[in-house]
């Protein structure tokens, strides 16, 4: 809810008097009871007054003006949940407003713990804070947990860890997220508490540690897990075995997002990724730079009938076998951008895209960056899948490779409707491998599906107005072509191809040409 302009001033007259007061009033006793865990509460007051100021009822400001008070007027429970919404060391700030709000923030739902604020820098003081606020909690109903904060030579942290993530769960928490960041290189291993494994309530987990891993004991054949449906784990040194047995346990997970760092890993690594339940699969995965061949040993393996969409984010070129081929609605193949400007893969490790590729190739919507697009290339064999259901493709073409697959790709997308092009122009890469587009016929897709095209940041190369100029020529019931110029472009230059654009004949009489 906003205030309007015309109210604004009469609002900051009537909460400045109350800060005068407030600070007068209770400024005196917190300094008394408590300065250190206080000492904050007073601060930033323009903002804590607007936050009380968007609680008020914008249709009784008359009445409000003449001395009544609206906020206080509304019962606990809507002005708890209000409080759930804001972070929870500004919801605690108002239990400086009167003797009524002293309390109420202690009913709060939502529960967010940040060490990266500057008041927490040593870690003492974060445990303290975190402890002191759950000590007075008082909600029987947790939405939102998370922990945020990072640890050195201090084990003592780890350990409160254990039992605030109990604490959340004993107040039937839906929301877990768990960030560290552990300074200590090597082998870190976070152990969970085994409720985490039959907490009935928890929806979504996000286990997330940087340089470590989280572990619990699960037991074989065994449900955990009962109600979850997001999770998100980042994996370092990770038990395969472990991952396993945890996402075949989760019989309800529907969305499930993987990081993983594992090119450390000298061992060969499998991932069964074994959900029929899952909707959503999305994979990050970093290479190590710090070694020569920087292309994954490592291996996923999906069996997911019911995935609808998947996103793969992947600078190590990993084996990713799909045992199925689920009828998508969504895949994105991105990375290995800089792989290949760094090594050469051999056939058959680029042959693993292909296959990845063929595998999703009943998607409606499909994404390919310019990484992907030339490992691609180098495993063309003359032939790409065919993608009977694709509707709209999104593709950056590889600036050492050109335009060689679109054609195909046009070629072998028979219900294509929206077509999205860029061409990557930054990479300092040689051009002996460029191609132009080249189509022996005018795929089937252009005379009869698409509907729209754009081209995005486009710098106005010869190769790229050939293919503006087939597309526009080609496409007989194309109702909109966009065309975006790069930001840096000369606006000369930039007049001068939207003239030469706009000459080109079309073969559509209903398509209309945007420039941006």
């Amino acid at each position: 809810m906003e205030l309007k302009d015309t109210h604004m001033d009469a609002y900051l007259h009537i909460l400045r008097k109350r800060q005068r007061y407030y600070s007068t009033v209770y400024g005196l006793r917190i300094n008394i009871q408590d300065s250190q865990f206080y000492s904050w509460l007073l601060n930033d007051w323009e903002r804590l007054m607007g936050i009380c100021a968007r609680l008020m009822d914008l249709e009784r400001l008359d009445e409000l003006n003449k001395g009544e008070d609206i906020i206080n007027r509304l019962p606990d429970e809507v002005l708890t949940h209000i409080l759930s919404c804001l972070e929870t060391k500004e919801a605690i700030k108002t239990c400086v407003l009167s003797s009524r709000w002293k309390n109420l923030w202690t009913l709060i739902h939502n529960l967010h713990f940040d060490d990266w604020d500057h008041e927490f820098r040593e870690s003492p003081n974060f445990r303290n804070f975190v402890d002191k606020i759950l000590g007075h909690c008082q909600s029987k109903d947790i939405q939102d947990f998370s922990i945020n904060c990072s640890i050195s030579d201090d084990d003592i942290i780890l350990s409160r860890i254990t039992v605030w993530i109990c604490f959340a769960i004993e107040r039937k928490v839906r929301n877990l997220d768990i960030n560290l960041s552990i300074d200590e290189e090597g082998e870190q291993l976070v152990r969970l508490p085994q409720s985490i494994l039959t907490c009935k309530t928890l929806v979504n987990l996000k286990l997330c540690s940087g340089s470590c891993d989280f572990v619990f004991d699960i037991p074989d054949f065994v449900v955990c897990l009962p109600s979850l449906k997001i999770l998100c784990i980042e994996v370092v040194y990770p038990n395969s075995n472990l991952m396993q047995k945890l996402f075949r346990s989760c019989t309800k997970l529907e969305e499930l997002t993987i990081h993983g760092d594992l090119e450390l890993n000298e061992n060969v690594l499998t991932f069964d990724i074994i959900v029929p339940t899952l909707k959503t699969l999305k994979i990050y995965l970093l290479p190590n730079w710090k070694v020569k061949n920087i292309v994954s040993i490592h291996k996923f393996v999906v069996r997911a009938r019911n995935l609808e969409q998947i996103y793969i984010d992947d600078d190590t070129l990993s084996c990713i076998v799909m045992d199925e081929t689920p009828l998508l609605s969504d895949a994105s193949l991105v990375g290995c951008f800089t792989l290949l400007s760094k090594i050469e893969p051999s056939k058959n490790e680029v042959n693993r895209a292909m296959e990845l590729l063929r595998a999703i190739k009943n998607t409606k919507y499909l994404t390919l960056s310019e990484g992907i697009m030339g490992v691609l290339v180098l495993a063309f064999d003359g032939t790409l899948p065919t993608f009977p259901n694709l509707i709209q493709l999104e593709s950056i073409i590889d600036a050492s490779f050109g335009w060689k697959l679109l054609p195909h790709f046009l070629n072998n997308s028979p219900n294509l409707e929206v077509l999205t092009l860029s061409k990557e122009v930054n990479r300092d890469v040689p051009l002996d491998r460029f191609s132009y587009f080249e189509s022996e016929n005018v795929p089937s897709c252009l005379l009869f599906r698409v509907k729209k095209i754009k081209v995005m940041c486009m710098m106005g190369d010869l190769d790229e107005l050939e293919v503006v100029r087939y597309l526009l020529k080609n496409s007989k019931v194309l109702e909109r072509f966009w065309v975006f110029f790069m930001n840096k472009i000369d606006s000369k230059i930039k007049m001068y191809l939207q003239h030469q654009i706009s000459k080109f004949p079309r073969g559509s009489y209903l398509c209309k040409v945007g420039f941006c």
